[in-house]
């Protein structure tokens, strides 16, 4: 008779079976929080964790300063700038060519605005001077305030009224074009760091020291309009329907060391225009469950509401929209301090330090991503031109640069190092990329065993562009990293890449066994001595699912008995009422063969501390010793070989029983 034997072998792709392969494992960078260290050039990451060749930054002239702090357009397309530290405002022509509109004894020009005759207004500091470059380009000092930083500037449309913003004591001015200036409005606090002005005249303030915006009339009446989660509102931007703030409160605060010029506030803190962001402290650094019923047929689910936004956390900085009813929604977050904002086309763009990135942010579709960034600084400020583009203004050092709508024609993503913990092969390399026509990425891969990559590590390997059958091309190692090239030759496109997956299976090493824990029934007294508890703990480097096999031995035996197998917690009761009494050990075997192929399983063994079975009742003897005065002197002896004993108690012609204490304590 033949035995007919079916075997059924399961394929899946995706799904996850328990303790099948488990020892091949992926790591998938796909987050933009998994490219927080990783090394970028010409190239940004999405919101979603996609990347991309970043927009072209054309350098627009050289100018050698340390910061751009604003720039403005003039009626024939001349740009002026503010820079520091030389305190200079340039004029760029539309050719590009470079002079000097103004030249300061003041250290920083730290704002301009653009008023409807073409002249150019200038906010200096540490000495809070306005200047006014007239249309002809005479200039000349209009204003010495009483304050130290002219922070912003903006004019009203209608009045051309200049307001200043201004600090150490948070108060905004309102000077006329010949100079004439008061006092429009006091905040209470520290740095007005931002002005924007609305169409019937509002003037909208951002300041620093508690994150405060505020709402002013054209009569100098002021209102809170939004108190932010961050202490800086850097950047304000009025629409037709609401107001944009962007914020760029630092992670933490340096201590201000000021040069020889500033002038300190009534506070005591100076501010030092040396360092790197236009920061009022300045010297500070980048920083439900558903219903149930009775009833027979079940009653719909009700929905859980839905979770409140989390607050912003420690040096991460918004944007906010506050609506023309007063409501606030923010549409931006980052962990960088947000330093300039533009809006263009139903867009908001955001510039950032202090690793100079470029964020672009769609309000219909609420997707945001990076679209440029520096090599190093920061960008300071960002304006539209006539002609549509966008001047990037940047710091550390000083530039001017143009945003192209092209791509980079190359860009490259050096991975983090990644650490598998142990030596180990290392297998597939998928990545599912969008390359439209002229774009192409690939990929290469390097290890080593140290931390840091250096001369030990493997070389790069040749580049892999099939996504269907690369592989890491690179020798078993603990340490690994990946290098993406993203590529076009068609730069109004960019190819994308979504996710990568990169396999790899660590070298099998046996698991370890810990200590046993034995009754002590030296120490212990059990409620049920015939049942014996016993635990240990297991570690494998490899994290496989280890089973145990239990083993005992009497002390005179020649083998092992098994007493249990398969066995996957790390504790056993074991009941010896059948069992001889005398002296045992436990051996425990760690098997981690759930997880590997026969072959490569390993296990572990590991003995016990002996210890006692004992069940059998003491020898006792009794005899009587002598009498004294008509009354029986009864001693008794009681001995265990094996356990100590933990009671007696005697009782007289089967009365009561009395407890009974050791002579020998």
């Amino acid at each position: 008779m033949s035995r007919l034997i079916s075997l059924s072998i399961l394929i899946l792709a995706g799904v996850p079976l328990p303790a099948l392969a488990a020892k091949v494992k992926v790591w998938t960078p796909h987050t933009p929080a998994d490219y927080d260290t990783a090394h970028l050039k010409q190239t940004v990451v999405s919101s979603e964790g996609a990347l991309r060749l970043s927009r072209q930054l054309k350098p627009l002239v050289s100018l050698h300063v340390t910061h751009v702090w604003d720039v403005v357009e003039d009626r024939a397309g001349n740009l002026f700038v503010a820079t520091g530290d030389e305190g200079k405002i340039f004029k760029v022509t539309p050719e590009g060519k470079v002079s000097v509109a103004f030249d300061s004894q003041e250290s920083q020009i730290l704002c301009l605005a653009l008023a409807a005759d073409g002249s150019i207004y200038a906010g200096t500091g540490p000495s809070g001077l306005i200047v006014r470059i007239a249309p002809d380009g005479n200039s000349r000092v209009i204003y010495d305030s009483p304050e130290n930083y002219i922070w912003s500037l903006a004019i009203d449309a209608k009045t051309q009224a200049i307001y200043a913003g201004t600090g150490p004591k948070g108060r905004v001015y309102q000077v006329t074009p010949d100079g004439k200036a008061s006092v429009f409005y006091t905040t209470k606090q520290d740095h007005v760091l931002s002005l924007a002005t609305a169409a019937d005249g509002t003037v909208y303030a951002g300041t620093d020291k508690n994150g405060v915006i505020y709402r002013i009339d054209p009569k100098g009446k002021g209102f809170v309009l939004y108190q932010a989660a961050q202490s800086e509102v850097r950047s304000l931007v009025v629409t037709a329907n609401g107001l944009y703030a962007a914020t760029s409160a630092p992670s933490r605060r340096g201590s201000s060391g000021g040069s020889s010029g500033d002038k300190s506030s009534s506070s005591g803190a100076s501010v030092t225009l040396a360092s790197t962001t236009k920061s009022a402290s300045k010297a500070s650094t980048e920083s439900g469950t558903p219903s149930s019923s009775s009833s027979k047929e079940k009653e719909p689910e009700k929905p859980s509401p839905a979770a409140a936004p989390t607050p912003p956390g420690s040096g991460e900085n918004s944007v906010y929209r506050i609506g023309a009813d007063g409501t606030v929604r923010e549409v931006f977050r980052e962990h960088a301090m947000l330093l300039s904002l533009l809006r263009q086309d139903g867009k908001l763009f955001v510039g950032t330090g202090m690793d100079g990135q470029l964020f672009e942010v769609n309000e219909a579709t609420g997707e945001h991503g990076e679209i440029a960034r520096l090599d190093h600084g920061q960008i300071h400020c960002l304006v539209k031109r006539r002609d549509g583009s966008i001047v990037v203004g940047t710091g550390d050092p000083g530039k001017l640069y143009t945003l192209q709508d092209r791509h980079a024609a190359k860009g490259t993503v050096v991975s983090e190092v990644f650490d598998a913990k142990l030596i180990s092969k290392w297998g597939s390399l998928r990545w599912k990329a969008e390359t439209p026509l002229g774009t192409d990425v690939t990929l290469a891969t390097r290890g080593g065993n140290v931390a840091e990559p250096d001369d030990t590590w493997s070389d790069w390997s040749a580049e892999q562009s099939d996504s269907e059958t690369a592989v890491i091309a690179t020798p078993p190692t603990r340490f690994l990293q990946y290098r993406v090239t993203l590529t076009t030759t068609n730069e109004g496109v960019t190819p994308t890449v979504h996710g990568l997956a990169l396999r790899y299976m660590t070298t099998n090493q046996a698991p370890e066994i810990g200590p046993i824990e034995v009754p002590d029934l030296d120490a212990v007294t059990l409620d049920n001595p015939k049942k014996l508890k016993f635990k240990w703990s297991a570690t494998d480097a490899n994290e496989d699912d280890l089973t145990y096999s239990i083993h005992v031995k009497k002390d005179g035996w020649k083998n092992w008995v098994q007493l249990e197998d398969s066995l996957t917690k790390t504790e056993y009761e074991w009941d010896t009422t059948t069992t001889p009494a005398g002296i045992y050990q436990l051996k425990i075997v760690a098997s981690d063969h759930k997880d590997n192929a026969p072959a490569d399983a390993l296990t572990a063994e590991r003995m016990s501390a002996p210890f006692a079975v004992a069940h059998v009742a003491p020898v006792v003897t009794v005899k009587v010793t002598g009498i004294d005065n008509g009354e029986a002197v009864v001693e008794a002896t009681a001995a265990d070989p094996l356990v100590r004993l933990t009671a007696a108690s005697f009782a007289v012609n089967g009365k009561k029983w009395v407890n009974v204490f050791p002579t020998d304590g």
